[in-house]
């Protein structure tokens, strides 16, 4: 029955975060109210199912086994949060590699001799997020417009800087591989400084994490003394307050650092 409360609360927390993949998201793209309900917002009405769920799971569990709950969803939520930031990063770190390779490779493509067309949709290469340029290519669509599209996605802005070089040099006839190589060379320099920031953030990251996880190497130390640490914090209401209390601290501190480092990169 707890289990059922806790998955019931995280799909009602899911579905009504903005920007999500929930329902939210579908009324956004639908352009309708979020969440109406006879044409009312739904707000007050999941603010009274959150306060039943929350009654029914002290009734069930007890004000103990709610604080436990808490914070192991807590942990898992910032668990969560972490690895989908770390997972962008990564995106973004990926596209930003692809754009410096469409530049070199377009670049040394127009040096060959081949036809724009050609140069372009052979610099696309199997790169999946500029599968909107090859398509424009392909069909005599808008190229300064399909590369503007693509840069719209995190990571791959430097090709607003391509989608300028490339309307300059249709305008005025320039020599569209010199432009590109200053414009590569640009966001070179740019991904160095980037890789530098990211670098000198590594340590504090590394460091909260490793403040993070040290409670446990407390609480192994504690058992192996034979202290019964797990006995006061789960068998006691003041022991669950504090585990409560250290867990909501811990996962506090751990996503400040990261608002801190991601605010620096930005």
């Amino acid at each position: 029955m707890t289990h059922l409360l806790v998955l019931l609360m995280a799909a009602a927390g899911w579905l009504a975060t903005p920007g999500s993949a929930g329902l939210g998201r579908l009324a956004v793209r639908s352009r309708q109210p979020a969440w109406p309900i006879a044409g009312r917002p739904a707000m007050p009405m999941l603010v009274a199912a959150g306060v039943v769920v929350l009654a029914a799971a002290v009734s069930v569990a007890g004000v103990a086994g709610l604080s436990v709950m808490s914070a192991g969803s807590a942990v898992v939520l910032a668990a969560v949060a972490l690895a989908r930031r770390s997972r962008r990063r990564a995106d973004q770190r990926r596209r930003r590699q692809e754009v410096l390779e469409f530049c070199d490779g377009l670049a040394a493509e127009l040096r060959a001799g081949q036809p724009v067309a050609t140069a372009l949709e052979a610099s696309c290469g199997d790169m999946a997020d500029l599968a909107v340029l090859a398509r424009a290519v392909r069909f005599g669509g808008d190229v300064a417009e399909a590369l503007r599209d693509c840069a719209s996605r995190p990571g791959a802005e430097g090709l607003r800087a391509v989608a300028v070089a490339w309307e300059v040099a249709a305008d005025s006839g320039a020599a569209l591989a010199d432009v590109l190589d200053r414009v590569g060379a640009a966001l070179r320099a740019e991904e160095d400084a980037r890789s530098e920031v990211e670098a000198a953030l590594a340590p504090p990251r590394a460091t909260a994490k490793l403040l993070a996880v040290l409670p446990v190497f407390g609480l192994l130390l504690g058992v192996s003394m034979d202290a019964r640490p797990l006995d006061f914090l789960f068998g006691s209401a003041i022991g669950t307050a504090c585990l409560a209390l250290g867990v909501g601290l811990v996962v506090a501190g751990v996503l400040w650092v990261e608002r801190i480092a991601a605010a620096a990169e930005a």
